[in-house]
């Protein structure tokens, strides 16, 4: 890890901690998931998600049998984290997103060798984690030619029944408390 990620990491605290497997891609990673609205140094925001709520829902997405809590991806060249958020989202699952408000971020770190041509940061990498609105629903959005083939809303209840990992809990409590 460089010393500007030491140095803003120092003054968080994380609130949950797992081992993550990738299994398609071989990556591992341990995930310490911090609840902040300050901001991580921007090199190593990979990608910004969001925990898309409508009324008493929230939004699921499916990605083969992997249930998501968090849709979201990759900045592209001269996008804000917020517009990346709402393009991400709106391709993904066809909604339109406001209120968008910073719950935190989740820092992976990587706990095997960095993989021959892997171009992402390494070791370490962030991924923003937003609370956001969905305001419109815009089907013909949607990339059809990218996972996930599915998202729905799900009751709050049926939500919190799911068997979510610590990090995604703890999300989903912050965002609706």
């Amino acid at each position: 890890m460089t010393n500007d990620l030491t140095a803003f990491l120092i003054r968080q605290t994380p609130r949950a901690e797992e081992e993550v497997d990738w299994g398609s891609s071989r990556l591992a990673f341990h995930v310490s998931t911090y609840l902040s609205r300050d901001l991580p140094p921007l090199p190593y925001i990979t990608s910004v998600r969001a925990l898309v709520l409508r009324e008493n829902e929230v939004l699921l997405w499916r990605e083969g049998e992997t249930v998501h809590l968090f849709p979201g991806g990759r900045r592209e060249p001269g996008e804000t984290l917020e517009d990346t958020l709402r393009r991400e989202v709106l391709e993904e699952t066809g909604w339109r997103l406001e209120a968008l408000s910073q719950l935190g971020f989740m820092r992976f770190h990587h706990v095997r060798p960095k993989p021959p041509g892997y171009l992402h940061p390494y070791p370490d990498f962030v991924q923003l984690v937003f609370r956001a609105s969905a305001v419109e629903a815009c089907t013909n959005a949607r990339r059809l030619d990218t996972d996930p083939v599915d998202a729905v809303f799900l009751p709050i209840d049926e939500a919190r029944a799911l068997a979510l990992s610590p990090g995604q809990r703890l999300f989903l409590e912050a965002a609706l408390g």
